[in-house]
């Protein structure tokens, strides 16, 4: 007995030499493609989180983490000194539908027609009080579900899982592969009236945080995602102390830090203005954060090479005043995250002229109809998410 328990630590032992002094060299300095791509992937995802940094800085020398991360240093430089402009009002066509159907689906413009009217065919009752008070609502309570079945498309093929005609809102689910093939599932909702989007605050602000679900009904909103980030020192923040510039509802209420980081946030007119404004009177509603997607139609993250799959929370603007709310869920099994090149992918499908990212990881999260419909993944496993400062919200 004794001599099968030295030969089993010997075996040990000898496998984890040839690891440490074979295979990890290896895998740490091989140029092979398969291997330089999950290594970068790796240390992007590892470093990406504000928590869990250590995955990467334990075991693999700095020099490499920097060669690699060196891609964001690139972005950030590409981003220095840009900034939304909107040089003429929304290129909202004339509403002059004769009818309330015609009206309906000219706001909706992101609606397939056909797989809609199948679908009203096959339920009738959503169309009982006239197309003007529609409100489907096929989320369900599951938040770790994907690959809906409902029938509904929008015309950039994803499915459609809610439409409020009274609020202008269409939330739609996103599925797809990203870096690697590692699977992403989260849900994009479309508003359509951008003057009733605004920045909403915890109650304790500047002491304590409240979950997105307790802003939207402290503000009785029907939809909201997280915004800013928040100091969070050696993980023991409370979430009421956001991270840099936020203003809501036309007071000002912290000034912004720069240093590459955006303002994003709303003016008079209901545009999207993303950029380091040093005078920000005309904005009415704002966070702060980084980096941009897209700024004037430009796709500023496109080949950038960033792989990194995380919780995503980003937010948009089409051309015709569209606002476009991401929540990507991540580090879970039905969805390991998204990197920020496929979010910037996702917001120029659908038409944004304006977009940014916002705070991520463990805050990402969308609220609809009084409930959360995406999966926050937090340490707790609270289904809720974390405490935050503020949130995006739609009244």
């Amino acid at each position: 007995m004794n001599g099968a328990k030295h030969r089993f630590a010997l075996g040990l032992t000898c496998f984890f030499l040839v690891c440490l002094t074979v295979v990890y060299p290896f895998l740490l300095y091989t140029p092979n493609a398969f291997i330089t791509s999950w290594r970068e992937w790796y240390i992007e995802t590892a470093m990406g989180t504000m928590t869990h940094q250590w995955l990467a800085t334990w075991f693999i020398p700095g020099d490499i983490i920097e060669e690699v991360m060196a891609k964001r240093y690139q972005l950030n430089q590409k981003q220095a000194g840009i900034q939304s402009s909107w040089f003429d009002s929304f290129s909202t066509e004339e509403q002059t539908a004769a009818t309330p159907e015609e009206q309906f689906y000219q706001t909706f413009s992101e609606l397939d027609r056909d797989s809609f009217e199948t679908f009203l065919e096959n339920n009738p009752e959503y169309l009982e009080n006239g197309y003007e008070h529609i409100d489907i609502d096929l989320i369900g309570d599951d938040m770790t579900r994907k690959n809906y079945k409902t029938g509904i498309r929008t015309t950039q093929g994803d499915t459609v899982l809610a439409i409020n005609a009274e609020h202008g809102i269409l939330i739609a689910e996103v599925v797809g592969e990203d870096s690697l093939g590692m699977e992403f599932a989260g849900k994009v909702a479309l508003c359509k009236r951008p003057e009733n989007i605004f920045v909403g605050t915890c109650e304790g602000l500047f002491d304590y945080g409240s979950y997105v679900s307790e802003m939207v009904s402290r503000y009785d909103a029907i939809l909201g995602i997280n915004a800013s980030g928040f100091a969070d020192y050696e993980g023991n923040g409370t979430g009421g102390l956001p991270y840099g510039f936020l203003k809501s509802e036309g007071e000002t209420l912290q000034a912004p830090v720069g240093d590459g980081w955006k303002i994003i946030g709303f003016d008079e007119e209901n545009h999207l203005q993303i950029g380091e404004f040093s005078d920000t009177s005309n904005l009415r509603d704002g966070v702060e954060f980084h980096p941009a997607l897209i700024i004037n139609g430009e796709n500023l993250v496109a080949g950038s090479g960033l792989s990194d799959q995380q919780p995503r929370t980003a937010i948009g603007q089409a051309e015709d005043g569209t606002v476009i709310m991401l929540v990507v869920d991540g580090r879970q099994f039905h969805s390991f995250g998204i990197s920020i090149e496929r979010c910037g992918e996702i917001m120029e499908r659908y038409g944004a002229y304006q977009a940014s990212m916002l705070d991520g990881g463990s805050s990402s999260v969308m609220v609809y109809n009084g409930r959360e419909i995406t999966s926050p993944t937090t340490l707790s496993q609270n289904p809720e998410g974390r405490y935050l400062p503020d949130a995006f919200l739609v009244r």
